[in-house]
């Protein structure tokens, strides 16, 4: 009876349990009890993880996934060593970080396509959209996060002009601030006092909020590559397709 009923929500469930579990192996408390191993033993279970993920997802997942590899680490390195925007507790860009995000994305995808899910999807908007405003007002006070809430507002631009894969993004913000104060608070990563780390820039959070702002960039470039790149035939018949419902 038990699996039964937990079986539509295993893909959330492994996400709240996994992550915080993952993320203390690669902590400066993992390494205690690993033997400074934390790191390599977390890179090893979250490609586990994004093996299984793979395998499990239809074929356009399966290619967005390999697709985010490469433009996940991408800006990690953009992000995080080119411009400072946040720093990993080795000065490095961890190796599970490639695998990382191509995960979210179909562990996200996944979520927002379950059956109870969608029946309840106006619902689920509202309660997360509530969500999204209150946690970003509640940091940007506690924490001064003016760079996190100026991102929060660009989140809700897309939002406003992405109906279709709305309940889509609400979840990411969701899983994305989860993911961010789990990674903050066992140190894996932190991010500065400002935009930056400019003297007398924008004040930031540690987390920030509204980062999800980045994943709608990152899953951006994914669906311009997989249409563009892979897929250009696929391109013109959704462009055809969208003429004829204008029509």
């Amino acid at each position: 009876m038990l699996s039964t009923y937990l079986a539509p929500h295993r893909t959330l469930l492994t996400i709240m349990i996994g992550i915080p579990i993952f993320l203390w192996i690669d902590s400066p408390y993992g390494d205690a009890v690993l033997r400074g191993n934390g790191q390599l033993i977390a890179t090893f279970l979250v490609f586990i993880a994004f093996v299984i993920a793979y395998f499990k997802s239809p074929h356009r997942v399966k290619t967005a996934m390999l697709i985010g590899v490469v433009v996940g680490l991408t800006g990690e390195y953009l992000f995080s060593q080119v411009m400072g925007m946040y720093h990993y507790r080795f000065g490095n860009i961890p190796l599970w970080v490639a695998f990382a995000h191509g995960l979210i994305f179909a562990s996200v995808f996944r979520i927002s396509h379950k059956p109870w899910i969608k029946q309840n999807e106006q619902g689920l908007q509202k309660v997360l959209l509530i969500f999204a405003i209150t946690y970003s007002i509640f940091w940007l006070i506690w924490a001064n996060d003016w760079f996190g809430f100026l991102c929060t507002l660009g989140f809700f631009v897309v939002l406003f002009t992405a109906k279709k894969s709305r309940l889509f993004f609400l979840i990411m913000f969701a899983i994305v601030c989860y993911i961010e104060q789990l990674g903050t608070a066992t140190e894996c990563w932190y991010w500065p006092s400002t935009l930056l780390g400019v003297a007398g820039g924008i004040p930031s959070g540690n987390p920030p909020t509204g980062i999800a702002i980045f994943y709608f960039i990152f899953d951006a470039i994914i669906l311009w590559v997989y249409l563009n790149l892979l897929h250009p035939s696929l391109k013109v018949r959704y462009q055809r397709f969208k003429l004829m419902k204008q029509g």
